[in-house]
């Protein structure tokens, strides 16, 4: 009997631990659906695409306009650092981000517009199971990268 009981306690758990696994992945979807259908061109300030576009084509501009220590995550980030949130990029080891020739015609559709002066944006991999994402904020009358999240799984 004891046996029965706990076999029958142990497929009870099996069925809530995999409900909770669908309810947990549920967000992930919504949001992506949400931000590409907000997402707008229109949206995003004139002098927010200039400053994208040489942000992309010059080293020594995109160095001058990232805040660093830059907030983030490294790539694959393990849940210790997830949690800590305290990574920091430097200045020494920065890689320079190129606009990659494929994303050219359809990148403003990973940018959201937070508030003025406030732009996310959020890049998937071709199977959106890994994403990377910036942010940045105008200072003054520059822009400037102030957050950036290499390639991880969706927060």
């Amino acid at each position: 009997m004891k046996v029965f009981i706990g076999i029958l306690i142990g497929i009870s758990l099996m069925f809530a631990f995999q409900k909770i696994m669908k309810e947990k992945d549920r967000p992930t979807e919504q949001v992506v659906t949400t931000q590409s259908q907000t997402s707008d061109t229109t949206n995003i300030p004139p002098d927010f695409l200039v400053f994208y576009t040489q942000f992309h084509s010059d080293s020594m501009y995109q160095i001058e306009h990232i805040n660093f220590p830059l907030e983030g995550l490294p790539a694959y980030a393990d849940s210790i650092t997830v949690l800590e949130k305290n990574y920091r990029f430097q200045k020494e080891d920065w890689k320079m981000h190129r606009n990659m020739e494929e994303r050219k015609q359809n990148f403003h559709e990973n940018l959201v517009q937070v508030s003025d002066g406030l732009i996310f944006e959020y890049i998937p991999t071709g199977d959106k199971k890994l994403w990377m994402e910036r942010r940045f904020l105008k200072t003054g009358d520059e822009w400037r990268l102030i957050y950036f999240a290499d390639l991880n799984l969706r927060q």
